[in-house]
């Protein structure tokens, strides 16, 4: 191996290992909340639960607001295949499910104001 293609291996590992750690939580706490998300439960009840089930957990209540979007990478290196596969699967299902929620959130904010302005009007 050249010294290029080691610094790059280098490299990638330490961004790894500095991205995992910002992260606080283990890849299986990360599959969990997407999980408990996909279910339709609160942050702040995920949190306790992760808390209550493990109280050596690193993660924080901003840690799993961060994760519940779905803008949380796992590394092939942290799970086995068929893990890492279903982490994929959940990820695109929490960011198909944010995003069906906020076009939720559109359609109804345009039905209420479209009732107040025919409400307004007579």
């Amino acid at each position: 191996m050249d010294n290029k293609s080691k610094y790059i291996k280098d490299k990638n590992n330490r961004r790894e290992i500095k991205k995992t750690d910002k992260r606080h939580g283990t890849a299986e706490e990360v599959i969990y909340i997407f999980e408990k998300i996909l279910e339709d439960w609160k942050t702040i009840k995920i949190y306790n639960t992760i808390i209550q089930n493990n109280p050596n957990s690193l993660l924080l209540k901003k840690n799993v607001e961060d994760i519940s979007t779905g803008n949380s990478k796992v590394y092939p290196s942290e799970l086995s295949n068929e893990r890492y596969l279903y982490y994929n699967d959940l990820r695109k299902k929490v960011y198909d499910y944010h995003i069906n929620k906020k076009a939720l959130k559109n359609e109804l904010k345009t039905e209420f104001k479209t009732k107040l302005k025919d409400e307004l009007k007579t």
